[in-house]
């Protein structure tokens, strides 16, 4: 029922990439590759950071450019799609999914909004998106690399092609409004 609604909003702008997302599952219970995930729901470049940062962008931006804003809101559903997947796959590789990551002896870093770039107009605003997905794919890449579980490296994938997406999304609008006209 989630994946529904999600479809719907999201299709209405196109801003998830168009492809069916893998099941949710794991292989088996495994605390390290959940406290890897960790860095995606809620590190300094998460889903969270993205989600926060994007509803910044889009409240600010919309008197002014309201397409702009309205892509945004947009993306940052599809980035809470992805906090959801990612907070369900924690959960069932054994770990609560708090919005904090846990590093050396266990110590946890609670998220907070100070992780979030809020700029100071729309180009800034646009290009540190476009760095941020960009940052998020590194991350999803490396972490498929040290996650040996066939159905989280498929959802990474998933997920990575709505960031791309988000990017040539952000780089239209940047095209747009951003590049001197001649």
């Amino acid at each position: 029922m989630a994946e529904d609604k999600f479809r719907e909003s999201a299709a209405s702008y196109e801003c998830a990439y168009p492809a069916p997302y893998p099941e949710v599952r794991v292989a088996a219970p495994n605390p390290h590759y959940a406290r890897l995930l960790l860095e995606d729901y809620a590190g300094p470049i998460s889903e969270l950071t993205a989600i926060s940062q994007y509803v910044h962008h889009h409240v600010v931006l919309e008197p002014e450019f309201k397409e702009v804003s309205d892509l945004l809101e947009c993306v940052s559903l599809v980035e809470m799609h992805h906090l959801e997947i990612l907070a369900e796959i924690i959960l069932l590789l054994g770990v609560d999914p708090r919005y904090r990551t846990i590093g050396q002896n266990n110590t946890e870093q609670y998220w907070n909004a100070s992780l979030v770039y809020y700029g100071t107009s729309l180009c800034d605003r646009l290009t540190a998106d476009i760095a941020g997905e960009w940052a998020a794919i590194a991350n999803y890449r490396r972490h498929q690399q040290l996650i040996n579980d066939p159905y989280i490296q498929n959802m990474l994938e998933r997920i990575i092609m709505d960031e791309l997406h988000h990017i040539r999304l952000f780089n239209q609008m940047v095209d747009k409004y951003c590049r001197p006209q001649l």
